[in-house]
């Protein structure tokens, strides 16, 4: 059986529920923290996260406003994905793909029409579902940041593709 999920957005009291996701020790956690929460008090983005009675399994960041690549977003049109994280024992269940189509509508829903987010060249189950939804066209070529210095590249969606 199914668990209840539920959607919410996180906000900067909350960001703490997603320290259990966050791949990185103390001190890169409260540096990403303090990162995110003056982003989130400037609305340069918002966090969704998915739940279940258990608390937080799931989140992925939209950002407004790019911080690496101007080619992630251009304001009121286009977002950047980004920090898409779930539990371990939660993957490979469908359900990253549920908060991900979440996210998607409630972005078209706001007016987005572009869509962007970046794909390290070897990750081919991610390559696989991002391609599903639409993401196909290669547009940039970032090096990551600070917190994950992986080099990606920049897959753009225009428009609507639910899979």
């Amino acid at each position: 059986m199914e668990q209840d999920i539920k959607f919410r957005m996180i906000s900067e009291d909350g960001f703490g529920s997603l320290k259990k996701l966050f791949p990185g020790d103390e001190k890169a956690w409260e540096k990403y923290r303090a990162q995110c929460i003056s982003r989130l008090a400037a609305h340069e983005m918002d966090i969704y996260a998915m739940e279940t009675e258990a608390g937080v399994i799931g989140e992925l960041t939209v950002n407004y406003i790019s911080h690496e690549l101007q080619s992630e977003t251009i304001p009121s049109r286009r977002v950047y994905l980004a920090a898409f994280r779930l539990e371990k024992d939660c993957q490979g269940k469908g359900l990253g793909q549920k908060l991900f189509v979440h996210v998607l509508k409630s972005m078209e829903a706001k007016g987005y029409t572009e869509f962007t987010i970046g794909v390290e060249d070897d990750n081919e189950i991610a390559k696989h579902i991002y391609f599903k939804y639409g993401f196909v066209e290669p547009i940039d070529h970032g090096d990551g940041d600070e917190f994950d210095p992986t080099e990606y590249t920049l897959y753009l969606r225009k428009g609507r593709n639910d899979g």
